[in-house]
């Protein structure tokens, strides 16, 4: 078996021709292909092929109502061979089609039967045997070989088929001359297509992204070279000569040759994906650029079906399938098509580009997935600065994506092209170090986006560039002031101003009543670690709470207070002020703390308890 690309599933469709003439017998073939004994009743010659191997299944498929004696392979052969009296007779037509490895064994019949049916349909009988050899690379070669009958059955004929030749199975193999049809080959050519399309349906269904082109490799603008046809009996002779013929070494260069550009494709594949997205540059001497087709591999992996234009690879820039239910494409003319297995969209935006369209609507076609195409919005910049003119370097493009990705968005993506920060929707973000496009609907996650890259990046400051919706800007002006952002040269409406003024007030408070909660949290833990006998806990107590703990508790009372839960000790402390401002009004010294022989604790061992 050839080596194929990643997203290539094999395609070998062979017909053939059974002719008297050539000293070809339509049993001997038949038993060649079942393994198998026959015996032609036409002339006593008996064929043995039992032996052979590599055949795994073989039976016979004939139209409705067709008598039992079909399905007896030595009777149906012969009885071919009985109907046939010239000496340059065509006795049978042969089909061999490879059947790929990503089909599992399970769905061979449902394909075979698919493969075979415009033949019974139009009256023909159908041998089936089933190959499977090992390939050149030692792994399965499964191919199925179907004889078919060249004349309808015919219950009122010595031999069970008619005295005419079926027109209608002829039809579907040749063309051209005497057949009509079209030009030579054009039969076949159609013949192949559909059994390529057959292949397709059931990689389909059985989940392979791998398909089939029936087209030769020439028609297809491919440099392969296709390899020179070998048979099971060249191919047998090899392997007990231990040894290649002259055919079967270059077939074995041809092979080497393609496993060697398919490891340095995955190579490059694998070396632009851990880059980042950043691209090699073209070949400076061949002016190509160097290995399009990977990237144009790595869409026909992700999208099988698709038909994508020829000069698709060309206007290929980069791809990225890191994340395996999105792929994202930037073309070399600035524009972005991005498909979502979620949402079920294509996504334009970026540039204006011919190519874009194109590819979007290739990948629609073959998904059944919508097409959105966004505009830009709105942009902003760094005071004083303009749009940068080239590239970015990959270094600053990789840094400038850490700082996002520290930011806590996670759907960024490096490019030449600035670094496109995913916001949730249809919103995105495309930096480019002092300047900011803002693609889709403006939300608030973007302008939370843009005033934070503001305060960390531009030295807290940011100037629009360009029209902004009015309703956008104020709420931008309102984002920045949480953020202590400068948005230059823009005066907020009254209302906006004075709506920002009664959030802040009552920020103002929540972060008052938050630090009244944490004080009397703390002050809950320093009650408890007096409880305990915390001597240094009990001096930092106010008056109130010393005269609690020293006057108005007793020694079990104090024990069961420190296994209190702090909750419930935060609670209580209003109550047990008021307790210890009564100890005090009885005894001014009730809050007096007698010194302990002890070593006490460290003045601070409070502090250390969780908050």
């Amino acid at each position: 078996m050839t080596s194929l690309r990643d997203h290539e599933a094999l395609c070998h469709i062979r017909a053939s021709v059974i002719q008297r003439s050539r000293g070809k017998s339509a049993v001997a073939a038949a038993a060649y292909r079942a393994a198998a004994r026959l015996t032609d009743a036409r002339t006593g010659q008996v064929w043995d092929y039992s032996r052979k191997r590599a055949v795994t299944d073989s039976y016979v498929m004939a139209p409705a109502e067709a008598p039992a004696w079909v399905f007896d392979r030595e009777q149906l052969w012969s009885r071919v061979e009985l109907s046939e009296r010239r000496r340059d007779a065509q006795t049978a037509r042969e089909l061999q089609v490879a059947i790929p490895r990503d089909l599992p064994r399970s769905a061979w019949g449902a394909f075979i039967a698919d493969v075979v049916e415009p033949y019974l349909a139009v009256g023909a009988v159908a041998d089936v045997a089933l190959h499977e050899p090992r390939a050149a690379d030692r792994g399965e070669q499964p191919h199925v070989h179907m004889l078919l009958t060249v004349r309808k059955l015919d219950p009122a004929s010595p031999t069970g088929f008619a005295a005419k030749r079926n027109e209608a199975v002829n039809a579907l193999l040749t063309s051209g001359g005497s057949h009509g049809g079209g030009a030579r080959g054009d039969a076949l050519t159609r013949e192949r297509e559909r059994i390529a399309g057959v292949i397709n349906a059931h990689l389909r269904a059985a989940g392979s992204k791998r398909r089939a082109d029936h087209r030769s490799y020439a028609a297809r603008g491919d440099p392969r070279t296709p390899e020179p046809p070998m048979g099971e009996r060249r191919m047998a002779a090899v392997r007990t000569r231990h040894r290649h013929d002259r055919r079967t070494a270059v077939v074995a260069g041809i092979r080497e040759t393609q496993k060697l550009d398919n490891e340095l494709t995955r190579t490059e594949m694998d070396m632009a994906l851990k880059a980042r997205g950043f691209a090699r540059a073209p070949d400076r001497k061949t002016k190509a650029p160097h290995q399009q087709d990977y990237k144009l591999g790595i869409l026909r992996d992700r999208f099988p079906d698709a038909d994508f234009a020829p000069d698709t690879a060309a206007a290929l820039y980069m791809v990225d399938v890191r994340d395996p239910r999105r792929t994202r494409a930037l073309l070399r003319d600035g524009a972005w098509v991005e498909s979502d297995d979620e949402s079920g969209t294509v996504t334009v935006w970026g540039a204006r580009s011919p190519a874009a369209a194109t590819l979007a609507e290739a990948i629609g076609e073959s998904t059944g997935y919508g097409i959105d195409r966004l505009a830009r919005t709105a942009a902003a910049k760094k005071p004083g600065k303009g749009r940068r003119k080239g590239s970015m370097p990959e270094d600053e493009a990789i840094s400038l994506a850490d700082r996002w990705r520290r930011r806590g968005f996670a759907d960024v993506v490096e490019s030449p092209a600035g670094v496109r920060v995913g916001l949730g929707g249809r919103s995105r973000l495309l930096d480019s170090g002092d300047h900011v496009d803002l693609v889709g609907p403006v939300s608030d996650v973007a302008l939370r986006a843009l005033a934070s890259k503001a305060a960390e990046d531009w030295g807290s400051t940011l100037e629009l560039d360009g029209p902004w919706p009015p309703e956008a800007q104020a709420r931008l002006w309102t984002e920045c002031q949480r953020q202590g952002v400068d948005l230059a040269g823009y005066v907020p409406p009254p209302a906006v101003a004075a709506a920002w003024a009664a959030e802040s007030g009552s920020v103002a408070d929540t972060a008052t009543k938050l630090r009244a909660v944490r004080s009397e949290t703390r002050e809950a833990d320093v009650l408890l670690s007096a409880a305990a006998g915390d001597v240094a806990a009990l001096r930092k107590l106010d008056p109130d709470l010393r005269a609690f703990v020293t006057s108005h508790l007793d020694d079990d009372q104090r024990a069961e207070l420190a296994k209190s839960a702090r909750e419930e000790v935060t609670a209580s402390l209003p109550a047990f002020r008021k307790l210890g401002k009564v100890e005090l009004e009885r005894d001014p010294k009730a809050a007096t703390v007698v010194a302990q022989p002890d070593v006490p604790a460290p003045a601070d061992d409070y502090e250390r308890r969780p908050t």
